[in-house]
This record gives structure tokens, C-alpha cells and sequence, in this order.
């Protein structure tokens, strides 16, 4: 039996404005799971606007890491952590291979980001990521954050996709610390709400994921995914925004 007693999860996809007005289908996918060993498994993508297939691409692309970081981890509790970490770096670079081995002839019609967390809960994990969309770990009860942030190209619009030849020096990866035990991952329609510029960089803006934290760790997970999708598809968020949303919550119990 899965421990996912170890982990409170919640996540939401919806449809942004821009594609609800145009009739279309939201682009975002995601995967979020306990496997049997306690570890947490949260993957978002976000299909390229301009590919012809990027939602198909974002839902092959979340399956694949998915299914490779599940059969990487097995049913035992990884330990050390840094087992997890090596286990954890070599499944997602599985993940995206196959997903790439899934997709047709024409690689730039399957287009889509990748931000993804594995897990485990006191013993911390690792962040993976290519293109935009965020990575936020928080500390409950306290100030202290780590976040994976988005990563454009030459202009604010452009950015990184998983169908591309150089995807491996795209991707990247960031330790996520024991202490945090707080997970959120979003694609781009969330960090434009979730985020603020700073001088120093990207930060997250803490007043938009706290409510939504303490309201998820009291509720249970179908009530908590309705009141989530509620919220990206308010009135308020969807003028700040017009793209898909997806956001992911984990807490470590």
C-alpha cells in the first residue's frame, strides 16, 4: 500500500481565457503521485501555444517521467538521500527520452515545458526543469523558501522545450532541502500571479501561496482540487492572466 499518508497532494488544470475564447482545449498537463515508498512525484508541463500538438506533447511528457521515476524508485523508502537524488536524476532523463520516442516526425508540433519535484518527505529531493513555469519549496512555519524559476530565451516570450536537440543542456536541477516541507509546482499561467521581480531575481509572492496551502492542508483532496481549480479560473486571476494555469500542492505530514 502506497504511504500516502506521508504526503497531503492537491493539483488543478484549467483553461485560460485565450484558449477558452478560441474554443480550444487547455494545453497544460500534469502527474501527481505517493509511490509506495513514501516518495512525492509532482510533474507539470505547458504545450506550446504555437505547436500544433504541445497539449498531446505536455501529456506525453508528464506519463512518461512519471511511469520512469515510479519504476525508478520501486516500493522501497530510497535512503540515503543521496540514492534518491542519483535514482531521481537518471528516471527523469528516462522520462524525457521516451516521451521524445513517443512523439511523431515533426518534433517542434509536440512542444512543451517540463517542472517537475520528487521527494521524500525529511529527507528532501530535488527540483527538475526545463523551460518556464516554477519550482517553489517552503518551510512551514517559517519565512524560508527555495525556488526553481523560470528560464526564457533571448526574449521574455521564447523558451525551452523538451522536444528540442539540446534538451539536456536545458535541463536543470536544484536540491531541495530536508527542512522544506511545503511543494508547489505551476506552469506559466501561475507565475505570473505567483511570482514578483525583484532586483536579485524572481521571488515568490507569498501572500497568493499561503492561503491556498493552509486551506488545501485542511481539506481533502477532491474538495481541495475543486477549490483549487476555483481559484485559477477566478474573474481576478484570469484578467492577470489569459494562459492555461496548472498548480500542484504537497505538504509533508
Amino acid at each position: 500500500m502506497a504511504e500516502a499518508s506521508a504526503w497531503r497532494i492537491a493539483g488543478a488544470s484549467v483553461t485560460g481565457a485565450y484558449h477558452a475564447l478560441r474554443g480550444e482545449d487547455c494545453q497544460d498537463n500534469h502527474r501527481l503521485e505517493v509511490t509506495p515508498g513514501g516518495v512525492l512525484i509532482a510533474i507539470v508541463s505547458d504545450g506550446a501555444g504555437s505547436a500544433a500538438h504541445g497539449g498531446e506533447g505536455a501529456a506525453i511528457l508528464c506519463e512518461q517521467v512519471r511511469r520512469a521515476l515510479v519504476k525508478a524508485l520501486g516500493k522501497c523508502k530510497p535512503s540515503p538521500s543521496r540514492a534518491l537524488l542519483r535514482r531521481g536524476v537518471r528516471a527523469v532523463r528516462a522520462g524525457i527520452e521516451a516521451a521524445r520516442a513517443h512523439v511523431a516526425d515533426a518534433p517542434s508540433d509536440y512542444h512543451a515545458t517540463l517542472v517537475g519535484a520528487v521527494v521524500l518527505s525529511g529527507q528532501g529531493g530535488l527540483f527538475f526543469h526545463i523551460g518556464d513555469g516554477a519550482a517553489l519549496a517552503l518551510e512551514s512555519g517559517g519565512r524560508r523558501w527555495a525556488l526553481s524559476a523560470p528560464r526564457n530565451g533571448e526574449y521574455s516570450h521564447e523558451t525551452f522545450f523538451f522536444t528540442e536537440t539540446d534538451w539536456r543542456k536545458r535541463l536543470r536541477f536544484t536540491l531541495v532541502a530536508p527542512e522544506f516541507d511545503t511543494i508547489f509546482v505551476m506552469t506559466d499561467g501561475v507565475t505570473d500571479i505567483g511570482l514578483q521581480n525583484m532586483r536579485s531575481g524572481p521571488e515568490p509572492f507569498l501572500p497568493f501561496f499561503e492561503p491556498i496551502g493552509r486551506f488545501l492542508a485542511g481539506a481533502g483532496r477532491s474538495e481541495g482540487e475543486q477549490a483549487l481549480a476555483a481559484t485559477l479560473d477566478t474573474e481576478a486571476v484570469r484578467e492577470r492572466s489569459g494562459d492555461d494555469k496548472t498548480l500542484v500542492w504537497a505538504q509533508a505530514r
